[in-house]
């Protein structure tokens, strides 16, 4: 049998425990309000060193395609900015390696890299690394800690490093928090409030609406409140936090919603949420405490989450803002194109359209849309280069003419290959030099084999050679759509994929007016 006493903790480790709570607790407090990003991660980088005793704390972003360590914020040296190569350090090999590490000796380390020091005239004597991973497991940068002040790094303080790593890379997580992850917030924040249900929702002015990006209880309805009514309302357009404890006697409180869902709200507690400028962009509540009403304790918790939240919702805004910026400068791009010839204006959209059909019907998600869609807008661009004579041309064109027109391909590929695509589109430049790229490696530029052509390219193809039979050009009159899908069928297996166009069949079946 156990006796009693050895069942009771060490004395000493419930005070170490309490203070590091406490201390915890006041971070938290200190770094609860901070909305701005740039502002935040100095001060989470702070109250860590405070925290673990270091002397001075870094985080490092990978960039994977020079194979760097950037630091974007490194404690204690002037301008902040470090550059260091992956192979060369300590937490290079932590990041390759994906793991953490802690080294009491760092000079005597083989991987370390004591050029840093000696340029900076700092003295590394212990090190603690933490990797720091995203939603989708990749690696995207490094929680480094240098010289515990009192000794080397334990292994609690191991442990805790990989916590704070793991809430940055959740930090990064929430920068695409429309994709689902809100409800990661509201599960958190309903556990720790003690109460029924959380939701959350940003502000959309043009309509005047607060619209739900996460209702618990409403999993997939997508909800719509007015801002003029109810309490999300009144505190969206105030920016006032309300307590209500009791609904039933509170005329601020709108039923209508409750009748519609058959649920009671008996208590609600609602914050807004603040960006940088000190604007509201959306609100954060929970409903039903399950004992009693909410308190001061449950606000300070709920303004803590909305503080990261409110991060999280103007990254997505910016994000989306620099979406709508990027496609509307492609789209400008593509009319310049309809722009040499009023004849074929309209085709870049048109094969487009096309191609998202087709690949909506092969079941393409979404961030492969958006790809298909910027390689169909641009896949013609290097006709710029092309003399609009030939382009115009009413007869049949000379072998010399003809191969004048084929090197827009080259041309487009010359071009997009300068433009400084995002991650997600990089593929675009080739995807869009490949559209005349056939199956039996007959096509132009490159004479690609079927197994070298990138399969959306196979797509664009299919669009564009459909869209032009069906149109009208200089040197004939537009083919009925039975005869282009006759066409496309007979070369089917040979030029095109037959996957693409039984899918383009399929897509034009469910068009009204593009009937076969």
């Amino acid at each position: 049998m156990i006796s009693p006493q050895n069942d009771r903790p060490d004395i000493d480790t419930i005070i170490k425990e309490n203070r590091r709570f406490g201390k915890l607790l006041a971070i938290q407090n200190r770094i609860g309000y901070e909305r701005n990003l740039d502002r935040l991660l100095p001060m989470i980088i702070s109250e860590i060193s405070e925290l673990v005793e270091a002397e001075r704390t870094t985080i490092f972003l990978v960039d994977w395609e020079r194979m760097e360590l950037i630091a974007r914020h490194a404690e204690g040296l002037p301008g902040n900015e470090i550059s260091i190569k992956m192979r060369m350090g300590i937490v290079g090999w932590a990041v390759l390696a994906r793991q953490d590490v802690s080294i009491a000796n760092a000079a005597a380390h083989p991987y370390f890299n004591p050029e840093i020091d000696q340029i900076h005239g700092f003295k590394t004597e212990s090190i603690l690394v933490a990797p720091i991973i995203n939603g989708q497991g990749e690696v995207i940068g490094a929680l480094e800690l240098l010289n515990k002040k009192s000794g080397v790094f334990s292994g609690e303080d191991r442990s805790l490093a990989m916590e704070k790593a793991a809430e940055l890379g959740d930090q990064n997580r929430l920068e695409h928090l429309e994709t689902g992850e809100a409800n990661t917030i509201i599960d958190s924040m309903v556990t720790a409030t003690a109460c029924e249900r959380g939701s959350l929702f940003k502000i959309d002015k043009e309509q005047g609406q607060l619209i739900s990006m996460f209702a618990q209880g409403l999993d997939g309805d997508d909800i719509r409140l007015s801002l003029n009514l109810g309490i999300a309302g009144l505190v969206a357009v105030t920016g006032v936090p309300l307590n209500i404890t009791d609904t039933t006697t509170d005329t601020r409180f709108d039923f209508s919603f409750d009748r519609q869902t058959g649920f009671t709200t008996r208590n609600i507690l609602c914050l807004p949420i603040m960006n940088h400028q000190n604007e509201v962009i959306g609100v954060i509540e929970v409903i039903n405490k399950i004992h009693g009403c909410f308190g001061h304790d449950d606000i300070r918790i709920m303004r803590s989450l909305g503080s990261i939240v409110a991060i999280a919702i103007q990254n997505a805004q910016m994000l989306a803002e620099q979406d709508r910026q990027f496609l509307s400068i492609i789209e400008v791009m593509a009319a310049s194109i309809d722009a040499k010839d009023p004849l074929t204006a309209g085709h870049s959209a048109q094969v487009t359209e096309y191609a998202v059909g087709i690949a909506l019907q092969l079941g393409y998600k979404e961030a492969e849309i958006d790809v298909i869609s910027v390689a169909g807008l641009l896949h013609d661009y290097g006709k710029l280069g092309v003399d609009d004579k030939i382009l115009k041309k009413p007869g049949t064109l000379s072998p010399e003419e003809y191969c004048h027109i084929q090197k827009h391909v080259g041309i487009t590929r010359s071009i997009l290959g300068k433009m400084n695509f995002a991650r997600k589109y990089r593929m675009v430049p080739m995807i869009a030099a490949a559209h005349h790229e056939y199956l039996d490696g007959s096509g132009y530029d490159s004479g690609l084999s079927e197994q070298e052509i990138p399969f959306m390219a196979k797509i664009i193809t299919v669009a564009d050679v459909f869209d032009a039979l069906t149109s009208s050009r200089h040197y004939r009159e537009a083919m009925p759509v039975p005869e282009a899908i006759d066409y496309l069928e007979t070369k089917a297996g040979i030029k095109y994929d037959p996957g693409v166009v039984t899918a383009l069949k399929r897509y034009l079946a469910n068009q009204p007016l593009k009937q076969l």
